[in-house]
C-alpha cells in the first residue's frame, strides 16, 4: 500500500519547441508525484522513447517535424498502447480537425497548452493541464488495429429480460474518451439517411464540439450538426450536444439545453449522459435504443440503468473494442445493459430494428 502511495507518474513529455518542453515540464514539476522521464522534440523520437521508458502517460503534440503526432500517436497505439493527451495550440479552421483525428487514433484527450508565466490565464491553464495529465495517466488503453473489423466475432444473442422495442422513435448515445472512433464506426455502417434521429452526448473539449460534428458529417450521408436549444427532433438528424450545456429531450421531442451561464457538473461533466439518460427515461424510453460507449468514470451508467427499467433497449460497447472499459464497466456492474456489442454490431441492431 506504502509503495502505491508514493508511487510516481512517469511522463513523456513531445513538443518541438524547447521553450514548450521546459514550460510544461516546470509545471508538472509543481506537484511532486509527477517525474518527468524523457523529452522528445518530434514524433519519431516519442515513438523510440516510449518504446525504451514505457511511460505511464505521454504528453503529445500535434504539429512536429520528421513525424507529427497523429502518425506518432498511430505507431504507439498500434504497438504498444499508452494513455496519451493531446496539448496543442491549435483552435482554429480546419486545423482543429487534426485534434478530432488523434482522438480517432486514440489519444485519450485533447487539451490546450498551457499559456505563459506572464498569461492572466497561467495558473488557470497550468491547473487544467496538470488535472488531466493525473486524470488521464490511471486509463487502462488497449492496442488499436491499423484495420477496422468489418464483420463481429460472434453471432449476436438475443437478450431474454429485455424486450424487444415495438417501435423505435430514439437512438441515444454517451461517449467519452474514446467514443469519437466508436461513434465513427457506427455511423459509418448505418444505413442513410437514418430514419430516427440520433442524438449523441460526447465529452470532447469545448473547442472542438464544431469540428467534431462536421468530422462525423464527412463519414455518412445523415446531417450531423450541433443541437440547438428548442430543437424539435427529425428523422435523418444526427445531433451533438454542445461542449458547455446539457442536454436533455422533452416530452415534445425536442431538445432542451441548460442556460450556459447558470449550471453545475453533474458526475464531473457538463454536458452529462447521466442527465441526458434520464430526460429519456422521463418520456421516450419504450422508444429509444440506447448505447453507452467507451470512456473513463462512470457518467451514464446510472442513467443507462434507469433507461433499461423504464423499457428502453440498452447496449454497452464490449471490452474489446472500448479504448476504455470504464463508463460500459460500470454499467455492466449494475445490470444495466441488454447486450454488449462491438460498434460494427451496434450499427447492424439498429439497421435491423428500423428496418423490421
Amino acid at each position: 500500500m506504502q509503495e502505491t502511495k508514493n508511487r510516481k507518474i512517469r511522463v513523456l513529455i513531445v513538443d518541438d519547441s524547447p521553450l514548450i518542453r521546459r514550460l510544461l515540464t516546470e509545471i508538472l514539476s509543481v506537484d511532486p508525484i509527477f517525474e518527468i522521464i524523457a523529452h522528445a522534440s518530434n514524433g519519431e523520437e516519442a515513438v523510440k522513447f516510449a518504446r525504451i521508458f514505457k511511460p505511464d502517460i505521454i504528453s503529445m503534440d500535434m504539429l512536429m517535424p520528421v513525424m507529427d503526432g497523429l502518425e506518432a500517436t498511430k505507431t504507439i497505439m498500434q504497438n504498444f498502447p499508452l494513455p496519451i493527451v493531446i496539448a496543442s495550440s491549435i483552435y482554429k479552421g480546419q486545423e482543429k480537425l487534426l485534434a478530432i483525428e488523434e482522438l480517432n487514433a486514440g489519444a485519450v484527450a485533447v487539451v490546450p497548452k498551457p499559456e505563459g508565466p506572464a498569461h492572466p490565464d497561467f495558473i488557470d491553464s497550468s491547473l487544467k493541464y496538470r488535472n488531466v495529465i493525473k486524470i488521464m495517466s490511471e486509463v487502462k488503453v488497449i492496442k488499436r488495429s491499423s484495420r477496422v473489423k468489418s464483420m463481429p466475432d460472434k453471432e449476436s444473442v438475443p437478450c431474454k429480460s429485455c424486450t424487444t422495442l415495438k417501435k423505435i422513435s430514439l437512438v441515444a448515445i454517451g461517449a467519452s474518451a474514446g467514443g469519437p472512433e466508436a461513434v465513427r464506426i457506427i455511423l459509418e455502417n448505418l444505413e442513410h439517411p437514418v430514419k430516427v434521429p440520433i442524438v449523441i452526448v460526447q465529452h470532447i473539449d469545448p473547442h472542438f464540439t464544431d469540428s467534431y460534428a462536421s468530422w462525423l458529417d464527412s463519414t455518412c450521408l445523415s446531417n450531423v450538426k450541433v443541437a440547438e436549444n428548442g430543437e424539435k427532433l427529425s428523422a435523418g438528424n444526427i445531433y451533438i450536444a454542445p461542449g458547455k450545456r446539457h442536454l436533455e429531450i422533452t416530452s415534445y421531442y425536442s431538445i432542451k439545453l441548460s442556460d450556459e451561464y447558470n449550471q453545475e457538473k453533474w458526475n464531473g461533466h457538463i454536458p452529462s449522459i447521466d442527465l441526458f439518460f434520464d430526460s429519456i427515461s422521463r418520456n421516450m424510453a419504450n422508444e429509444t435504443y440506447s448505447a453507452l460507449l467507451s470512456g473513463m468514470g462512470r457518467d451514464g451508467a446510472n442513467g443507462l440503468l434507469n433507461l433499461r427499467k423504464n423499457g428502453s433497449f440498452t447496449v454497452i460497447q464490449d471490452k474489446n473494442s472500448a479504448l476504455i472499459f470504464g463508463m460500459p464497466g460500470e454499467a455492466e456492474k449494475l445490470g444495466a445493459a441488454c447486450k454488449i456489442r462491438s460498434p460494427y454490431e451496434i450499427a447492424q441492431e439498429i439497421n435491423y430494428l428500423l428496418n423490421k
